[in-house]
């Protein structure tokens, strides 16, 4: 091998690793884009926060800490009981606490709630990507910290025990105010967002693109370079998968103040990365799928089986296989519509990828069984029960054949006929023949060959 073809090979190897380097890239890019800086899309997954009883209850807890910290219950309970009944007025406001988070729960599940709960997520939201931006200034009255304001559920929980009058005069300003992120804190992220945001795009048509160029000039060996490529995608999904694991702990430490916000802090990281979760999981089916498709096209015997059996669909019923593309495409479309004009474009390149190796993979069936056509296609002008019966009649013909030539094939010459050599020689070469015909399987044939040369045949 020259030089020219071991830089030809590193060349390709290289167009694959910085496929898989982008497509690792582009997981990122693609979940910065549709959740972290998406206000939308984190008001949606704002709902399924509040669905999740470790984090409602912790809210419902740390709402009932609030007013308990910032009013004095006891006092007010015992001022509104009778002469008689106030010296039980610190337990009376221990079971009002009880009740009070028993009704916070409950009125975190309320529609008026979820309004607000959704309403204080998007302001939330609003000033993470403010502050993700560099855009500190709209986030200037808090003091560079993104807030989520939970002080009207405090008040909803004062007037549910008759309190909101007093609590809404006793309440500091900032009671209730649920520091998310502080901007001092997020230099890193505030990095990442600005080498990401805005090359989602790139990262996602360039992976392809580097795929595409590596497979035009591995010729002779792209099924190689697929099978790289799918192994890539599956490593770039779980490499994705990975860091999302490795930042949770970060996440947690920085929002968990105590102990008891340990498990819904990992609960809230969970649920507002299940979007990157879900497109590094669609990243590796993606890969298996390359995988697959190389094996298909693999010089393997079990390959080189499958082909010669898919060769007749492939080669005389090219309507119905384009027909089931078409559906099948249409289908994965519909079950699983893209969400943004990105995922939709890349759906359509895939699909687009899925057919050129659909056609690649029928020449190579014609050039390997040029003869494998589906009877209605050998017997022209036939009727339907008729080309039927000729091929049951050809299929019996050719085992025939193939019989009488693994017969003559193994037959022992006579010391008359030939030397053993050569007769060996002979039934080696007509076993070859009937190998590159397709009329033996591999396996068959490495059992006659055994045969031949071990002198039982």
């Amino acid at each position: 091998m020259g030089p020219p073809e071991v830089r030809y090979r590193i060349t390709i190897r290289v167009l694959v690793a910085l496929a898989t380097i982008l497509a690792f890239l582009a997981i990122l890019g693609a979940w910065v884009d549709r959740q972290a800086l998406d206000t939308n899309e984190w008001v949606a997954t704002s709902g399924r926060l509040l669905e999740d009883k470790e984090i409602s209850d912790a809210l419902a807890t740390y709402a009932v800490d609030q007013l308990y910290a910032n009013v004095d219950v006891p006092a007010l309970v015992k001022k509104r009981l009778p002469p008689d009944l106030k010296p039980y007025s610190a337990p009376a406001a221990a079971g009002i606490r009880e009740l009070a988070t028993r009704g916070a729960q409950q009125a975190l599940h309320s529609e008026p709630f979820q309004v607000l709960w959704k309403n204080a997520n998007r302001i939330a939201h609003e000033q993470l990507v403010s502050i993700l931006k560099g855009n500190n200034q709209v986030v200037a009255s808090q003091g560079g910290k993104v807030v989520l304001n939970l002080r009207p559920l405090v008040l909803e929980l004062a007037d549910q025990i008759g309190l909101k009058g007093q609590a809404n005069e006793l309440l500091p300003p900032d009671a209730g105010q649920l520091v998310i992120a502080d901007s001092k804190n997020l230099d890193t992220a505030r990095t990442v967002v600005r080498l990401i945001e805005g090359l989602a795009w790139l990262f996602t048509i360039g992976t392809l693109a580097l795929f595409a160029l590596a497979a035009y000039l591995a010729k002779g060996r792209r099924w190689k370079v697929v099978l790289a490529y799918g192994l890539g995608l599956i490593a770039a999904g779980l490499a994705a998968i990975a860091v999302r694991a490795a930042l949770k702990g970060l996440f947690v430490d920085s929002l968990a103040n105590t102990e008891a916000a340990n498990l819904p802090a990992q609960h809230a990281w969970d649920i507002g990365t299940s979007l990157l979760y879900s497109i590094a999981v669609e990243v590796v089916i993606y890969g298996v799928f390359f995988v697959i498709a190389s094996y298909l096209a693999s010089p393997g015997d079990s390959a080189v089986a499958v082909r010669r059996a898919l060769a007749p669909t492939l080669r005389g019923r090219e309507g119905l296989v384009w027909s089931v593309f078409g559906a099948v495409a249409l289908i994965a479309l519909i079950l699983f519509p893209p969400a943004d004009p990105r995922q939709l474009v890349v759906s359509l390149l895939l699909i687009a990828l899925a057919g050129v190796g659909l056609v690649a993979l029928g020449r190579k069936t014609a050039r390997e069984f040029p003869g494998a056509r589906p009877g209605a296609h050998e017997f022209p002008g036939a009727k339907p029960g008729e080309a039927i019966r000729a091929m049951h009649a050809r299929a019996a013909r050719m085992r025939a054949e193939v019989g009488q030539r693994i017969t003559s094939a193994a037959r022992e010459p006579t010391r008359q006929d030939q030397h053993p050599d050569d007769a060996r020689l002979e039934r080696l070469e007509r076993l070859g023949e009937l190998k590159e015909k397709g009329l033996l399987t591999a396996a068959e044939f490495r059992a006659e060959k055994m045969r031949i040369l071990e002198g039982k045949a």
